[in-house]
């Protein structure tokens, strides 16, 4: 990457409204081999480089760490719909949002996609830190060493 510059960032930002990608919160440092992940949010970026998936760690749209995908899977059907978990709304955010819509379809001239359903999961197993990141259909595992404080 020039300048820690992503290529695709324009394309992006000229198809989506805003960012597509998962905003990633860490209150604590992350270990992967020599990088040291300092806390901090992150737009996680997944990309397929050399013939394998990486994630690029995002600030302000430069990149400040890849980490190389553990595994990529397929998303199980229907995982958004199940375990995704719904916000409840007022009727008033209901009545603002039928509103939105309504003008949205009647101004959509500015061609902008919806972006791709993410989701973010992290757990710990045996001083590991699993990071599972669903991204439209795929599933990535990153894994972090968890350091003694």
């Amino acid at each position: 990457f020039y300048n820690d510059i992503d290529p695709f960032e324009d394309e992006d930002s000229l198809k989506y409204a805003y960012n597509p990608y998962p905003l990633f919160r860490t209150s604590a440092y992350l270990y992967f081999k020599d990088n040291k992940i300092p806390p901090g949010y992150y737009s996680l970026t997944p990309r397929k480089l050399k013939g394998g998936y990486y994630l690029l760690f995002k600030q302000n749209g430069k990149v400040k760490f890849i980490i190389p995908a553990a595994k990529k899977e397929m998303t199980p059907a229907n995982f958004y719909k199940a375990e995704i978990p719904k916000r409840k709304k007022t009727k008033w955010q209901k009545f603002t949002e039928a509103v939105s819509n309504r003008f949205y379809k009647m101004s959509i001239k500015s061609q902008k996609v919806p972006p791709t359903k993410s989701y973010v999961q992290v757990t710990e197993e045996s001083g590991f830190i699993v990071v599972l990141v669903y991204y439209g259909e795929d599933k990535f595992t990153i894994i972090f060493k968890r350091m003694p404080y």
